[in-house]
């Protein structure tokens, strides 16, 4: 069933890796694209290396000892963003990736039940709270 060697290799790497659907086809194009482009990944060195490279342009994340109390004490180390969060919004707002993918404005959503469609919140915790002071404010002024 594989062509050669290589394909062998890679069938298994991906089966390894437990690589689903899309990252599997993901992958094919990346290699695909190995053929026009020089690739310079040499090993996991080497993606380290390039990833604390790219690190100063993006919000700094530390490992912090964190204590829980309930019923008994645990201590453990949790990694989350130091600086404020206003600085790590700013971050997110000035990468061309993400942008495109935030929604200041409220929504109603809706999904079709087979006859109507229903109306459903994706936001329990505001419900149709911004929505009607975003409504408001449309007809008040």
């Amino acid at each position: 069933p594989f062509l050669s060697r290589i394909d062998f290799d890679f069938v298994e790497l991906v089966l390894k890796a437990k690589l689903t659907k899309v990252q599997t086809n993901e992958l094919i194009s990346l290699i695909h694209c190995t053929a026009f482009e020089q690739f310079s990944v040499t090993d996991y060195d080497s993606v380290c290396t390039m990833w604390d490279a790219a690190s100063p342009y993006h919000a700094k994340v530390s490992l912090n000892p964190m204590t829980c109390y309930t019923s008994l004490t645990i201590n453990f180390q949790v990694q989350f963003k130091k600086e404020p969060l206003w600085d790590w919004a700013c971050d997110l707002l000035k990468d061309h990736h993400f942008s495109p993918h935030f929604v200041f404005d409220a929504q109603h959503l809706y999904k079709y039940d087979g006859q109507n469609f229903v109306h459903f919140f994706d936001e329990p915790w505001t419900a149709n709270a911004f929505w009607d002071s975003q409504v408001c404010i449309c007809y008040c002024f």
